[in-house]
């Protein structure tokens, strides 16, 4: 073989491998565009995603319309983005392929973009009373056509598939027959070099080069082969997670069902053919049902008749009678059912948008009985089931309202309980109550049908009496009351006697408000306790004035308490024999700027009232106790105790305070209480009596012989003196019988070893009967008017003429 020949055939040679090589070129290429096209996102996986998120933007929005759903706008709005992206999706790439390919499709893209613009649009508005009807409206439609998108979408995924995986077999059948044709024209090359090996050196080396080349072409063809089998696994993938969201949907209807049949309220759903959707258990219970009788489909004409026949009544038809013009007029509504055996059933009727309707029915019956029974005691008092402050205001209002449009007159008549507090005192609280539901029933029998009573609070009743007759009815009323209240009470075996105080407002042209008149008959029963209780007594004018005139005096008595208005005056008290001073009585005087000197019959009531007696009193302990430690030794000081200050249980400590911050000695101080002290908590106030005595201080009974129970009231405490009531030394001279009262008194206290002082003593002649009586000591302006501590004078055996003097 010539060289020309080799170099012809070398030439031919390396011309065929320049196109196989351009050609093997072109075939990676091809191969390269396959593969993109076989990794590609698949476009069934992207449609049936936007499917699935249209499917749950709607589930979502029809979830939000029913009645105690848990879903929110904000998991609405979340869903509406998700699905805008995939429709955002379905517009670029590959899709536009599948679209060119069917205009219907491209129509469905279209609409699919309309409608979540018009949905985006209505969702801030979704919590408003038909929005979410509207919305289920713009994307109903649109099921079928997104569904069949969808199909479509697979079967344009399968024939693409099927397209790639044809043309990678015929790119690969090319690409080997292409190296297999390179492999022989190699071969022939390398004969002819063997042949002529110093001419075709280079040509073995370019041909090591393309065995390198042809190598790496076969590392790309085993990539592309991977690449095949990764798109496999991509779409065994998504296989999976359609099984996977198919497991979940199958999981949430689970969810569903748990939560419908846990509902305390019972379930039905219909469509707009009258058949029967879903129901819950709770349905079935309500109106006794089997599952059997109301499967889905189940016209609900079958479903009434089965009720009827499973229970004997007609409930449920008489409910869905009431529900039938809401169905027609495509409306929601809420109404309440009465059974003919007692029960209540509460319905919710709401429409749904594709023509259907859901209702919730619940038994209210413990409901509604529980509500009424809240209002009866919200407006009844529980011990004595009469009228409470609240119902008896609105009887008011609304009876002087029709009073006046007729001219009638209105009784109020006010009754407070005299005594009351001894009951609970002694009895206790128990017997209390026994009393005041006695009270209830007898004031229920004193008046007429049409009146009104009411416990107002504590043992204050009200009575409100409509009659053309008044004053007199009214009059007679209140007397009846008295009179049968008064009446003894049997208590567990025991006799309790109480009475009442009444008080009476008539309405007038000037009065015909509930509070006005209210407080007439207030200030009534004020005035009727004040006379001495167990009266009637009826509105005037003068008692608002009085009324007036003591709440002035309240406060200046409390001005006067802050600014130290009050003072002390001492009244000296001697001994008959020796006419020498053993002591002063403190009293209390108020020097007002404007009243001039306020007696203490005037304001100490008002200070026992208000509760002001209490800081009153304790000023009135330190003080005489700092002025006392500055008298001689000998000289004691007396001070008055009110009733209201027993009540305080420190005021042991609070004399205990007194005589240790004055330094007087216990034996100098004196207390004086009345017999009223002893009658409200009998035990309590002996103990601290006694904790008084204990610790020295002397204790005197003030007014003896004024209260009924005086006598044993030395019995169960050893006063250390008794005072006579001044009304028995005033007529010593003129009545015997008060001279026989003083004699039994100090033979008494004699016997008892109790001083006896008597008080008011303003002549000679009451001293020496007082001396022939045995009275050991006496008070009175014949021996001094009370005077402030700074002029008293306490030298010498005549003290006490220098004193009247």
């Amino acid at each position: 073989m010539s060289l020309r020949t080799v170099k012809v055939a070398l030439a031919v040679v390396i011309a065929c491998f320049a196109l196989a090589a351009a050609y093997i070129s072109v075939l990676v290429v091809e191969r390269q565009d396959a593969l993109k096209q076989v990794s590609r996102y698949n476009v069934a996986w992207g449609v049936s995603q936007a499917v699935s998120e249209f499917l749950r933007l709607e589930q979502r929005i029809s979830a939000f319309g029913v009645p105690g759903n848990l879903i929110d706008k904000g998991e609405i709005e979340l869903r509406l983005d998700i699905l805008i992206g995939r429709a955002e999706l379905l517009d670029q790439g590959e899709f536009h392929e599948f679209l060119r390919r069917d205009p219907a499709h491209a129509a469905v893209i279209v609409q699919l973009n309309q409608a979540l613009e018009q949905v985006q649009a209505l969702t801030p508005q979704l919590h408003k009373p038909g929005a979410v009807k509207r919305a289920i409206a713009i994307l109903s439609p649109l099921d079928a056509k997104v569904a069949g998108l969808a199909s479509a979408a697979n079967l344009y995924g399968a024939a693409r598939v099927s397209e790639d995986q044809n043309e990678l077999l015929r790119l690969h059948q090319l690409f080997s027959a292409t190296a297999g044709g390179l492999i022989l024209c190699g071969f022939v090359l390398i004969a002819l070099l063997v042949s002529h090996n110093q001419l075709l050196a280079k040509a073995h080396c370019d041909l090591r080069n393309l065995a390198a080349n042809l190598q790496q072409a076969s590392v790309e063809l085993e990539t592309a082969n991977a690449a095949v089998h990764a798109a496999n696994g991509e779409l065994q993938t998504q296989n999976e997670t359609l099984q996977s969201q198919e497991f979940e949907l199958r999981r949430q209807n689970d969810r569903f069902d748990a939560a419908l049949n846990n509902m305390s309220q019972a379930l039905c759903m219909a469509d707009a053919t009258e058949r029967v959707i879903v129901c819950n258990e709770r349905f079935l219970s309500l109106f006794e049902l089997h599952s059997s009788d109301i499967e889905p489909g189940t016209p609900l004409s079958d479903v009434i008749a089965r009720a009827a026949q499973s229970n004997g009544l007609e409930h449920l038809a008489q409910i869905y009678g009431e529900q039938r013009p809401l169905i027609q007029e495509r409306r929601g509504a809420v109404f309440v059912h009465g059974r003919s055996d007692g029960r209540t059933i509460a319905v919710s009727h709401r429409p749904m948008a594709h023509g259907g309707w859901v209702a919730t029915y619940e038994d209210i019956t413990e409901r509604k009985r529980a509500e009424s029974q809240i209002a009866y005691m919200a407006h009844h008092d529980a011990l004595t089931d009469l009228a409470n402050r609240v119902l008896f205001r609105e009887h008011i209002e609304r009876t002087l309202a029709q009073a006046k449009r007729r001219g009638d007159t209105i009784a109020m008549i006010c009754l407070d309980l005299d005594h009351f507090k001894t009951v609970n005192d002694t009895l206790g609280h128990q017997a209390g109550d026994a009393v005041l539901k006695a009270v209830a029933e007898r004031l229920r029998s004193c008046v007429r049908q049409g009146d009104v009573v009411a416990r107002l609070g504590g043992d204050e009743f009200a009575v409100l009496q409509v009659s053309p007759n008044q004053p007199r009815d009214a009059a007679a009323l209140a007397a009846r009351l008295v009179q049968t209240i008064g009446a003894p009470y049997h208590i567990d075996g025991q006799e309790v006697v109480i009475g009442t105080s009444v008080g009476v407002a008539l309405s007038d042209e000037e009065c015909f408000l509930p509070d006005q008149l209210l407080k007439r008959a207030d200030l009534a029963l004020y005035c009727a306790k004040a006379d001495g209780r167990g009266t009637c007594r009826f509105f005037e004018a003068e008692m608002d004035a009085q009324l007036h005139a003591r709440r002035a005096l309240e406060l200046d008595l409390r001005k006067a308490l802050a600014n130290g208005e009050f003072e002390l005056s001492y009244q000296p008290q001697v001994s008959i024999a020796t006419r020498e001073v053993t002591g002063y009585e403190a009293l209390l005087r108020w020097p007002h700027p404007e009243r001039g000197l306020v007696p203490p019959s005037e304001f100490i009531p008002v200070a026992e009232d208000t509760g002001l007696i209490g800081q009153l009193g304790n000023w009135v302990i330190e003080q005489a106790c700092r002025e006392a430690a500055a008298w001689p030794t000998g000289l004691s000081v007396a001070v008055n105790l009110s009733p209201v200050q027993f009540r305080n249980r420190a005021l042991v400590d609070i004399v205990v305070r007194a005589l240790q911050s004055s330094g007087l000695p216990p034996a100098r101080l004196e207390v004086e209480i009345t017999e009223s002290v002893l009658l409200q908590d009998n035990d309590s106030t002996v103990d601290m009596l006694h904790q008084l005595r204990a610790l020295g201080v002397r204790v005197a009974l003030d007014d003896f012989g004024t209260g009924y129970s005086s006598l044993s009231y030395l019995r169960s405490f050893p006063f250390d003196k008794i005072k006579i009531d001044q009304s028995f030394v005033r007529e010593l001279s003129t009545r015997a019988d008060c001279l026989a009262i003083v004699q039994s008194i100090t033979r008494l206290g004699a016997s008892l070893r109790m001083t006896t002082i008597a008080e008011g003593v303003e002549t000679e002649e009451q001293v020496r009967q007082l001396r022939a009586a045995g009275c050991v000591e006496a008070q009175g302006y014949l021996f001094g008017h009370p005077k402030p501590a700074h002029e008293l004078a306490h030298a010498g055996p005549d003290a006490a003429a220098t004193q009247a003097a």
